[in-house]
């Protein structure tokens, strides 16, 4: 409201500040007291005259003594007092202005990023990172820089265009009429240059997207970059895009710089008509139009052209910010394909259970009918090739994805009606990439786990046997480890991972391969770590080496997205099937390497 009121009065006192002109021009110029300009009213006057002379007279009321050099001082006075008042609202209104654009901006990417959270897992495989990251930085940053300013333009110039409009028709509508002929040349100039500057605006979009995409991956895989000597190919691409964006927003410059060029041109034009035949009314006989109120009503149209190219500016200069606002609101609108459920579940005590459970990310199903039950208190492997579903089956566990067909229950209860906070929080998850924050090693333990402390993390650390590193660390728990725990190493970065599963206190915990990119040193101490945290809990665990999962209370043997053997250790091997196969390679491939 404030903003409202602040540039309504801007505009305001910019037109009463042409108007004061006449009063200066009558006074140096004019024989008479007042200029000429208190004269009786008619009963043909028009409103306009009619307001013309109420404002005047009083201008005139205030200035005019019989002392020359008196009403000059006052008029001096007054001009220089309303110029102060102007510009202490315009600081203010400024202030304001940038306090509500700015709060706008941080709403907004507060919004697009919440969203983001919201999203399913499904969404970040369909949308690369760097394109997320650009609608949040660079996208809102566009919107906010293109559409925010208008608002004022919106709010203060037409206030100021009708009041000086006014000003204009009050002192002559045939010249009025001629000064904005040239009108309809502007807006058909806008109208057919708006789809160019969309379609430009749109290619910046994406070529801006595309360089982050590039930077991004750029940083994230410096290693390998660096292992193949890439640098010329990701230089390369990022140098692309950057061709893209510079040779789309040279055209959108060209054509966003003709409208105002060419308008400028027909407005001079008219300007020079209109000061030909003012011109005239001045000098005919008798006079038509008075010296004073023709250079009060040339400064008018001076003054008017500012406010009327900026708004007919608005539909091309906003182009790139409705693009960018397209990009936004397409991930602040959409929804998450994992709906969240109603019911809350506090505790786990009999079950997990998948019931013909099929999947596909795209069209061919990668978990096809599988029937399982993960019994609480117990250790259950899964096992299989590559590509198996076996991960697959962990996320659908987890409800990063919903089954295409079949259902999940805990205790019963289908997982789809029982809301993500309750059920996520019944788990405690490690990964084979231990995916840590730039962060200390207290904070990166205790994410997530909303009552926690220092003691709960210490002693999560010492079952997770990583409390002795810790302890030998600079700071010890309150060390930071660097952007994705680069600081540690990668035995290091699971235990801590390890310890962060226990310090949720979940009813079941999962090891997706949680070792296999270790060295065998570190995955000797990290397996260890995982044979503690073991004790007594429900488990699910990935492995991809057999010799870690034998002694689990059920192994269940992947194949194309099947169920094709389960069983503790000993009864598959005597079955002599798929899972006595990978032992007996994986047992031979040992022999060879001692």
């Amino acid at each position: 409201m404030l903003s409202l009121i602040g540039n309504v009065l801007l505009g305001f006192f910019g037109a009463v500040t042409m108007a004061v002109i006449q009063p200066v021009m009558s006074v140096l110029f004019e024989e008479s007291k007042d200029g000429g300009i208190t004269t009786a009213l008619t009963n043909n006057s028009s409103i306009f005259d009619s307001i013309k002379q109420t404002f005047y007279s009083f201008i005139y009321s205030i200035i005019i003594t019989t002392d020359r050099h008196a009403t000059l001082l006052n008029l001096g006075y007054f001009i220089l007092g309303m110029f102060v008042v102007k510009n202490i609202i315009k600081y203010l209104s400024n202030i304001i202005n940038v306090s509500i654009n700015e709060r706008i901006s941080r709403d907004m990417r507060y919004a697009v990023f919440t969203s983001l959270l919201r999203q399913s897992l499904g969404y970040f495989n369909k949308h690369k990172a760097g394109e997320l990251i650009s609608v949040v930085t660079n996208e809102v940053s566009t919107m906010h820089g293109s559409i925010s300013p208008f608002l004022g333009i919106l709010f203060r110039n037409p206030i100021e265009i009708l009041l000086l409009l006014f000003l204009l028709l009050s002192l002559s509508v045939k010249l009025t009429m001629i000064a904005f002929s040239t009108s309809i040349i502007t807006l058909l100039l806008v109208k057919y240059t708006t789809q160019f500057l969309r379609r430009y605006a749109s290619r910046m979009s994406d070529a801006n997207a595309g360089f982050m995409t590039t930077l991004q991956e750029g940083i994230s895989g410096i290693r390998i970059i660096k292992a193949f000597n890439g640098e010329g190919i990701i230089g390369k691409r990022f140098r692309q895009h950057s061709v893209d964006y510079l040779r789309n927003s040279v055209k959108m410059t060209r054509v966003n710089d003709l409208v105002p060029s060419i308008s400028e041109i027909f407005v001079i034009a008219a300007l020079c008509v209109v000061l030909y035949v003012g011109g005239d009314m001045v000098f005919a006989v008798p006079q038509q139009m008075k010296g004073a109120e023709l250079m009060t009503f040339l400064f008018a149209l001076f003054a008017i052209m500012s406010p009327v190219n900026a708004i007919t500016s608005v539909p091309s200069n906003i182009q790139r910010g409705l693009v960018a606002a397209e990009k936004v609101y397409a991930v602040i609108d959409q929804e998450p394909t994992i709906i969240d459920g109603t019911q809350t579940i506090t505790s786990f005590k009999e079950n997990v259970t998948f019931n013909n459970v099929t999947f596909a990310y795209n069209t061919d199903d990668v978990v096809k009918n599988v029937t399982l039950s993960i019994p609480y208190g117990k250790k259950v492997a899964l096992v299989g090739a590559s590509g198996s579903g076996k991960s697959t089956l962990v996320d659908l566990l987890i409800r990063f994805y919903d089954p295409k067909s079949g259902t999940i229950t805990m205790d019963g209860l289908d997982i789809k009606n029982l809301t993500l906070e309750s059920y996520r929080s019944r788990f405690g998850i490690v990964s084979q990439e231990a995916i840590l924050f730039n962060d200390t090693i207290a904070n990166n333990i205790a994410f997530g786990a909303k009552e926690i402390n220092q003691s709960d993390i210490e002693n999560a650390a010492r079952i997770a046997y990583a409390d002795e590193f810790i302890k030998h660390l600079p700071d010890g728990y309150n060390t930071y480890i660097g952007d994705r725990g680069v600081m540690l190493s990668g035995g290091q970065r699971q235990r801590i991972a390890i310890a962060r599963a226990i310090a949720q206190n979940p009813d079941i915990l999962i090891f997706d391969e949680a070792t296999s990119a270790l060295d065998s040193e570190s995955e000797k101490i990290v397996q260890n770590a995982i044979n503690n945290v073991l004790e007594n809990r429900t488990a699910v665990i990935v492995a991809h080496r057999l010799s870690t999962i034998i002694n689990a209370d059920l192994i269940v043997v992947f194949d194309r997205g099947v169920i094709a053997e389960q069983g503790t250790h000993k009864e598959l091997i005597d079955m002599n099937g798929i899972y006595k196969r990978l032992y007996t390679i994986q047992y031979s491939q040992h022999e060879e390497t001692h």
